[in-house]
């Protein structure tokens, strides 16, 4: 007859087992939760970025009209300036006598006034010294401006949206894995033996890859 202590023995060394089982079908739910959770954060944080990037394009659109409008605005009022200062300087030269002169003197002031009032219409910090208007300059001023107030950059979100995407991914692809080990460990209920030690190999590979490859992927996607 067989040993009642035996019996009793594999009784209790199968109950240890099954225990121990359940514990690493529980670990595997909570791990799971967890990479699931830090995938679902890193969704959003991608989102979050890819909104910050089309934000950041906006932005470039729209000051780059409104300082090429700015710029020309005032690039138009210099050279009505310009005209009118230098149609000035030629009556100024121009030597005619009697009722023309007087006629010639007229037309100076009139010039020389319109000047004077689109002299005001324009920035005069960007005229050069030989006279010409810096436009580029002023464009450059006005895209820095800009830039201190509002991001006119979107590149790097958009970065940053890729580089999350690719962690989510990852991360979910750890989820699979440890999905894997779940199912390993529930199948081990159906066996008995030495038969139940291959799905709990690997049942623990999977888990132990799914931890590691999260934890990697934590540290190198920031």
């Amino acid at each position: 007859m067989d040993n009642p202590e035996s019996f009793a023995a594999v009784e209790r060394s199968d109950e240890r087992f099954q225990t121990f089982v359940a514990m690493l079908i529980a670990l595997v739910t909570v791990i799971g939760a967890i990479v699931v959770w830090r995938a679902s954060v890193a969704a959003d944080a991608a989102g979050d970025a890819d909104f910050a990037g089309l934000r950041a394009m906006t932005n470039v659109a729209e000051t780059r009209a409104l300082n090429f409008v700015n710029a020309y605005e005032n690039y138009g009022a210099f050279m009505t300036f310009f005209r009118h200062d230098q149609l000035g300087e030629m009556m100024t030269q121009d030597q005619t006598k009697g009722e023309d002169a007087a006629v010639i003197e007229q037309q100076r002031l009139e010039a020389r006034d319109l000047a004077t009032a689109n002299q005001h219409l324009f920035p005069n910090r960007f005229m050069n010294r030989d006279g010409t208007y810096a436009l580029q300059r002023q464009l450059g001023e006005l895209w820095a401006d800009a830039a201190r107030a509002k991001d006119l950059n979107p590149e790097p979100q958009f970065e940053d949206a890729e580089k999350l995407r690719g962690k989510t991914l990852g991360l979910l692809a750890m989820v699979v894995l440890l999905a894997f080990s779940l199912v390993s460990f529930t199948i081990i209920e159906a066996l008995r033996g030495c038969a139940r030690y291959v799905p709990l190999a690997f049942g623990a590979l999977f888990l132990f890859v799914g931890v590691v490859g999260t934890i990697l992927i934590e540290l190198i996607v920031r």
